[in-house]
């Protein structure tokens, strides 16, 4: 029996409190809906009660929000979340709830998991207790388990990933494991596809001349991944004309843009700047970390790591090619990013710098995410300013509604909501042009940032006007 002393004391004491904050985060058990998305599982669960079958074909559910032709989109999510919800049900727990705290479960494995890949690659205990901390600060982390969507399942996928990659089988049972789960998440997202540049750049940095290795390594990789898809997506595979519809309708959507998550005039260059200072307002300096964590590392630790690069950089490159941008289309490449700046920060010789280094990196994010879950919790934020400030507008403008972008003919006050985007900072600047006198502005928790689903989702900026005189 191992006797306690005082160096695993601390340790326990330590895990003891990342566990807490973990939770303490992303737990939000309130049945309010934080976007429409939220629905999307409920309606498809309950389509899916209602035939007695498992197939969740979106035109079954009563999603008539959306496109209503068939798609099969977050396949392998809504059987789960459908499972999730059953399981609640027993427990007379409202679908919200229950869903919500299912990502949370989901994310604490995803911790598991990556903890035990790292203390397998031989990480020491810095480097592991540097992983549970910034998993459990991560801002993207922490956004995606307060909401009824499929991103905490994504991290838990990857997580497994990232684990298969470190356990003692053949290459080739090791290689059709991660094809697997490539292809598991390629049943949520199609996008998770791209996760299967982690293997082929280890592949590059161990190569060598035996061909007849690399072609089965292959064989054994794509024969994962078609059973990993076919074992999680059935009707997908039975049905894949639906599938490629639902995929039709994805590429609609992004590649036509959506304000204001999209710029009013793309280009690569803007997108890829809007992007990069969404993390380095998010993460602070945990992009540079892993960016250099190849260059201080050696032997396998060093070939994760030019992995993990390599796959963040191919999913950054790829979404910069779409006018539209949300930051969960990143959920697969957030921890292998997190775990490429511990790898670096754990290299750092001087303890010093490890401890500054770690301590910035968990502060910076810590703060964005303390705001995400206090506006997760605590909203109704500028509903409250509004009423100190005694302001009752008559018109409502956003550019995430279907309003015409026309000043108002007719008004007393207006209230206009601003996710520091530019098409608001253009209306604005029409406004005022037009008369329109400031009375107030409500300051957001997130007004400074790039546009991002913050904005939309959780708390924006709101403008208050007094309308001219000819328009009243």
């Amino acid at each position: 029996m191992l006797q306690p002393t005082a160096h695993r004391i601390a340790l326990a004491a330590y895990w003891t409190c990342v566990l807490a904050l973990f939770v303490a985060l992303r737990l939000n058990l309130s049945d309010a809906q934080l976007n429409i998305d939220e629905l999307i599982p409920v309606k498809v669960s309950q389509a899916m009660s209602a035939r007695g079958a498992l197939d969740p074909n979106w035109r079954f559910g009563d999603l008539p929000w959306f496109w209503n032709g068939d798609q099969y989109n977050f396949y392998f999510y809504n059987i789960v979340a459908h499972g999730m919800l059953k399981a609640g049900a027993w427990f007379g727990a409202s679908a919200l709830p229950a869903l919500r705290l299912a990502n949370v479960v989901f994310q604490l494995f995803a911790l598991a998991f990556s903890i035990n890949a790292l203390r397998r690659l031989g990480v020491g205990t810095f480097g592991l207790a540097l992983a549970g901390m910034l998993l459990a600060v991560a801002p993207g982390m922490v956004q995606d388990a307060g909401m009824a969507r499929p991103e905490s399942l994504i991290y838990l996928v990857v997580a497994l990933q990232l684990w298969a990659l470190t356990l003692p089988l053949t290459e080739v049972r090791r290689t059709f494991l991660f094809g697997a789960l490539i292809g598991t998440g390629s049943a949520i997202k199609v996008t998770y596809a791209l996760t299967a540049s982690l293997l082929v750049a280890m592949w590059a940095m161990s190569w060598d001349a035996r061909l007849g290795r690399w072609l089965l390594a292959a064989v054994a990789l794509g024969a994962g991944a078609a059973l990993g898809f076919a074992a999680a997506a059935p009707y997908a595979v039975i049905h894949p004309v639906v599938f490629m519809n639902g995929l039709a309708a994805l590429a609609e959507t992004y590649n036509s843009g959506l304000p204001p998550h999209s710029l009013p005039q793309f280009d690569l260059l803007h997108q890829g700047l809007w992007i990069g200072t969404y993390f380095l307002q998010l993460y602070g300096p945990l992009l540079p970390a892993a960016l250099a964590a190849p260059f201080l590392l050696a032997g396998e630790p060093r070939k994760l790591a030019v992995a993990f690069v390599v796959f963040w950089t191919l999913v950054f490159v790829y979404f910069i090619t779409k006018p539209v941008f949300f930051e969960r289309n990143f959920s697969h490449a957030l921890i292998p990013l997190l775990l490429a700046a511990v790898l670096a920060v754990a290299a750092l010789r001087r303890p010093s710098l490890r401890f500054g280094a770690a301590a910035v990196l968990a502060l910076w994010m810590g703060y964005w995410s303390v705001q995400i879950a206090a506006a997760v919790n605590f909203p109704g934020r500028a509903a409250r300013f509004e009423a100190d400030n005694a302001l009752a507008p008559s018109l409502r403008l956003s550019f995430d509604d279907s309003f015409d972008k026309k000043v108002p003919e007719k008004c007393e006050t207006i209230a206009l909501t601003d996710h520091n985007d530019p098409w608001t900072a253009n209306f604005l600047a029409l406004l005022e042009a037009e008369g329109f006198r400031p009375m107030a502005r409500y300051r957001s928790r997130f007004g400074a940032l790039v546009t991002s689903t913050l904005h939309t989702y959780l708390d924006s900026d709101v403008h208050y006007f007094r309308c001219p005189e000819s328009k009243r």
